[in-house]
């Protein structure tokens, strides 16, 4: 069996040697360039991967895996600053305070900031990683269900201590997401929940349809219109916008990215939490710890800060429960685990002992392409910075086409596209009445980790396998939930409620209302587990109390329209228009047109009448549209049917024809 250090110097060599280097090189420029496109992520990419890297040695395929995972974080951050679209379900962090600073004209501090981050959240959750492998195995078997329900509550708590303008939209937002994230089948019973009959709805609510639909497609739906319904303020760049500000602004808060990073490396060594949990819970230790939060969701540097050195940081943490217990602590750690286990690496203590050189060649990898993605981010922050003034509307179709695309190609289901269009339209509405959607989509994500683990507690206090007052883990982080919620109310001001329900969140409250209803009324007659009855009933309860606030608010009722106000001469205000959204109700006639002429017939459709609003109408400009809708269709088929093999149900027309 090698040394420590001896396996430590073999992992330094397999990842720096020639030809050798090439791969984690190669696996990072892919990486980062799949993880841009908002949506895809790196978990197709790794599908991809698995496949074609069968027959590779175990050390080549652990530099590319290594490389992959490193490569992915960062650039999903980049898309959430400058387009408000989270290019990965962890990267919706970055929105809160990422995102405001390219508005206000800072996107190279920002890149340039979460790239630093980046690098030393990575170095950070590495160096933990390597000082902690030989004793943290026996320590990680103690992390159960009953850990990992607190580490989601935990996780939970940190979305509604945020600082919204209004704290009950952001926690009947959540309770909606928890509701949402249980339609499908009942993790312990396996009966069908919300299901309406359909066969479809048992596997749930897509996750990736809907970030897709929720972010993606709902920036779109603005993109088009050139303009939501609210005022938007888009300044130029500030003198104080540079690379070395995000540089070093990151070792300014120095302790606030070592804290985060640190943070961010123990969330990821629980088995199954992921960067989701580990981003939201730091920038929630940013808020509570922060003298003065006013500017947190509005532009402040630390609320971009603390999650990209967590998240980054997660990567590393992330790594030893997969090779140490052969359990994944991300989705990237399901790849893992299927890598090792495809090329005969059996996960546990082969990989500390006989084997620890390769789990050091992952290491190695891995903070090679952290560091890499982030110094090439650095490099390129100020070329990248220059897209936050890309009109946004041209890219509105190219970016819905390939959409639409890519949702259909996940499992060849048209559910999956009627998830998306609806989380999408949604989402549009949300932004559009100034609803916070970061609560929803968290809660969302985490609502089946916190149910299924929950059950499993529930049903081992039950046979006196575990005694919640004898599990010093639990106890530990019940107690950090405590802090928290705490820490909250104390950071809580009478004043912090600046936003008052109105009219117009009565048509937002009043039709979810609604919908928490049906999914009430059909849990207790259905005779629903408990949990699911009891989080129905309070989110019914919940959504009634908004609706009736906002009903109240609305009389005497002024307009609910925003009005422009005077904008200084530093600043470029976008004209409100109240017309209606042609693209809205295109996306909304997409399905249906779907199931009568066909997926490609209607994404001509779609794009043919899209480009037509955008253009003065002459023969040229119909030709032109008609010509590239055409060639959508086209270039769609050719990747969903001829390269990728997708199913896809017969049209109604053609039945009818055939």
């Amino acid at each position: 069996m090698p040394s420590f250090f001896d396996a430590l110097l073999t992992g330094v060599t397999n990842t720096f040697s020639w030809p050798g280097i090439l791969i984690p090189i190669m696996g990072t420029f892919l990486a980062m360039a799949i993880s841009f496109l908002p949506g895809i992520g790196s978990a197709s990419l790794m599908a991809l991967m698995l496949v074609l890297t069968v027959s590779w040695s175990p050390e080549s395929v652990l530099l590319l895996f290594g490389a992959l995972v490193g490569g992915a974080t960062f650039m999903g951050s980049v898309t959430a600053i400058l387009f408000n679209i989270p290019g990965s379900a962890p990267s919706a962090a970055a929105l809160l305070d990422g995102y405001p600073l390219g508005q206000k004209g800072y996107p190279r501090m920002a890149i340039s900031c979460a790239a630093t981050a980046s690098a030393v959240g990575s170095l950070v959750g590495v160096i933990v990683l390597i000082a902690l492998l030989p004793v943290l195995r026996p320590l990680i078997a103690e992390l159960g269900p009953l850990e990992r329900v607190l580490l989601g509550i935990w996780g939970l708590t940190t979305i509604i201590s945020l600082p919204y303008s209004s704290k009950s939209k952001a926690a009947t937002m959540c309770l909606l997401g928890l509701l949402l994230s249980m339609v499908g089948s009942d993790p312990v019973s396996g009966l069908a929940r919300w299901t309406f009959g359909s066969n479809q709805m048992l596997h749930g609510l897509g996750t990736i349809p809907a970030l897709l639909g929720f972010f993606t497609l709902a920036e779109i739906i603005g993109w088009g219109n050139q303009k939501f319904n609210q005022r938007v303020t888009v300044r130029p760049n500030q003198p104080a916008d540079s690379v070395r500000s995000g540089i070093n602004a990151v070792f300014k808060h120095r302790w606030l990215t070592i804290r985060s990073s640190i943070i961010g490396t123990l969330v990821g060594m629980v088995p199954g939490v992921g960067g989701t949990v580990a981003g939201f819970v730091a920038y929630g230790h940013a808020t509570q710890t922060a003298d003065d939060t006013t500017q947190f969701g509005k532009g402040d540097i630390r609320g971009l800060i603390a999650p990209e050195a967590a998240i980054d940081a997660k990567d590393g943490g992330s790594l030893l429960p997969a090779v140490a217990l052969g359990l994944p602590g991300s989705e990237a750690g399901v790849f893992l685990v299927a890598v090792l286990l495809l090329h005969g690496l059996v996960p546990g203590t082969p990989m500390l002992t006989s084997q620890l050189p390769l789990t050091f060649t992952l290491i190695i990898a891995l903070l090679f392409s952290n560091l890499l993605t982030s110094v090439i981010g650095v490099l390129l922050a100020p070329w990248l910075a220059k897209l936050s003034n890309f009109p946004l509307e041209r890219m509105a179709l190219p970016a819905l086409v390939v959409s639409l695309v890519l949702i259909v190609q996940l499992n060849g289901q048209i559910f999956d596209l009627i998830t998306a269009i609806v989380f999408g339209i949604a989402g549009y509405f949300f932004k559009l009445h100034n609803w916070p959607r970061v609560p929803f989509v968290i809660a969302f994500l985490l609502g089946n980790f916190i149910e299924r683990n929950l059950a499993l507690s529930a049903r081992l206090i039950e046979l006196d396998r575990i005694q919640p007052l004898q599990r010093p883990a639990a106890l530990v982080i019940f107690l950090l939930i405590l802090i928290s919620v705490f820490w909250m109310y104390r950071k809580t001001k009478p004043e912090a409620e600046t936003e008052a329900l109105g009219a117009a969140d009565t048509w937002i409250a009043a039709p979810l209302t609604a919908v928490c209803l049906v999914f009430c009324v059909s849990a207790v007659f259905a005779n629903y587990s408990t949990i699911t009855v009891v989080t129905s009933i309070v989110a019914l309860l919940a959504w009634i109390v908004v609706t009736a606030k906002s009903y109240v608010g609305a009389w005497p009722s002024a307009d609910p329209g925003i009005h422009h106000q005077g904008a200084d001469s530093s600043t470029q205000t976008i004209a409100i228009s109240s017309s209606p959204n042609l693209h809205l109700y295109l996306l909304l006639a997409f399905p249906l047109a779907i199931y009568l002429l066909g997926f490609f017939v209607s994404l001509a459709g779609l794009v043919f009448c899209w480009l037509l609003r955008q253009r003065e109408t002459s023969w040229r400009n119909g030709l032109s549209a008609l010509l590239l809708a055409v060639a959508s269709a086209g270039i769609s088929y050719f990747l969903l049917i001829e390269l990728w093999n997708v199913i896809l149900p017969t049209a109604l027309l053609a039945q009818l024809l055939y």
